[in-house]
């Protein structure tokens, strides 16, 4: 099965400075994850763009497959080190990992990278060499299924200096909290807003240094099929909803005349949910107005209504960083919403039936659901997801 990187990360910009003058990168292909985090010297604007073109440098010429010497000498050439302090304009440390199983790891002068293995940190044999006249650590190593990774700027470890701890978090200290924070089986979000919040408390909420985060951990990818709409052709029902069910992974049918297809081909009932199941529990009045109901069919996961679901899909997850930010509803939309925000890999499978009810579809020629898959095929993509849409 593929494996994939989830990643959720978080900075936070030194007390009364408006830009950060941490930089992060990341980029995720169908085999490739990149995540790059720089630390410019100081803070405040100058950092902010000194940390951004060292992550550019750095994530474009090592996802090129450059050697770290020449990524170096890049480096070096394009920003010199402070001619007063003697030190690198901006430090970096990048993790590519090829396959969701093979990893490069790469650090210059930044804090080490935290790796949490079967709950107990594990130690990363890492070679050190001089290139370029700046030391750096490189190791390559092979990543296993719960895994976690954290990448941290040294703003972490300076929190509580003085404080708490005397000489701030220190990193031995912030991995043990990583490491507890693993034990109680945390997802990245989660895990993110932990470490975060535990340094803003030690900063007592004004943080001295600029502080980020990047969570990371190493899952089995999770796969959504969607149906929605019947095909032109009435011949190819059998064939549309053959592929919803012989995929792998979650199986959403979006569609009343699409539920009723798939039913009548597999020879199920479709039970509809006319009272919401949150409802049904608590028996508080609804908070989505003209949220239509869900149903039931054997072997699918979530059945809803087209247009109207897809639409408020799309609008919630516009305002949605991830599934976490959703409202806690159990309505139709929130349910798709969860489920496209929690899905790695996903297949739309369009039917191109006009329906002769909808004014739209017959004055655009297609159907109107298309506009709403259109949308939410660019949301999806733009947040590093593999999507594929095929047209029945």
């Amino acid at each position: 099965m593929r494996q994939v990187v989830e990643c959720s990360w978080r900075s936070l910009n030194k007390a009364g400075e408006e830009l950060c003058g941490d930089s992060v990168i990341i980029r995720t292909g169908p085999d490739s994850f990149v995540a790059v985090l720089s630390d410019g010297l100081g803070s405040g604007v100058k950092a902010s763009i000194l940390s951004t073109l060292t992550a550019e440098i750095a994530a474009r010429l090592f996802e090129s497959g450059i050697s770290v010497e020449e990524v170096m000498q890049t480096i070096v050439e394009t920003l010199p080190e402070c001619n007063v302090r003697k030190l690198a304009y901006a430090t970096f440390a990048v993790l590519i990992v090829n396959e969701g199983r093979h990893a490069h790891l790469v650090e210059f002068d930044s804090p080490p990278l935290i790796m949490i293995r079967d709950n107990a940190i594990f130690e990363l044999q890492t070679d050190k060499r001089e290139v370029s006249g700046r030391l750096i650590r490189e190791t390559r190593f092979d990543v296993r299924d719960g895994d976690y990774l954290v990448m941290i700027s040294d703003g972490y470890e300076h929190a509580g200096l003085g404080g708490i701890y005397r000489l701030g978090w220190r990193w031995p200290n912030i991995a043990l909290a990583v490491q507890r924070f693993v034990q109680t089986g945390v997802d990245t979000h989660r895990l993110m807003l932990a470490l975060s919040r535990t340094c803003m408390k030690l900063y007592d909420d004004k943080p001295g240094d600029d502080s980020t985060v990047i969570a990371m951990k190493i899952r089995p990818a999770v796969s959504l099929t969607v149906l929605t709409g019947p095909p032109a052709d009435r011949n190819l029902d059998t064939s549309a909803v053959s592929r919803l069910m012989d995929a792998e992974g979650y199986k959403i049918i979006c569609g009343g005349s699409t539920a009723q297809m798939a039913a009548r081909v597999l020879d199920r009932k479709l039970e509809v949910e006319w009272v919401p199941p949150w409802k049904r529990m608590d028996d508080k009045p609804a908070r989505k107005k003209g949220s239509p109901p869900t149903a039931l069919l054997q072997g699918v996961d979530l059945v809803t209504e087209g247009i109207l679901t897809l639409g408020q899909a799309v609008e919630l997850m516009r305002n949605a960083g991830t599934s976490e930010d959703l409202p806690h509803d159990d309505d139709a939309a929130t349910r798709l919403a969860r489920y496209l925000l929690d899905a790695d890999d996903i297949q739309l499978i369009v039917g191109s039936a006009i329906n002769p009810n909808q004014v739209a579809d017959l004055i655009r020629g297609e159907p109107m659901r298309m506009v709403y898959i259109r949308e939410l095929v660019q949301d999806l993509t733009r947040r590093n997801k593999q999507v594929h849409v095929e047209r029945i």
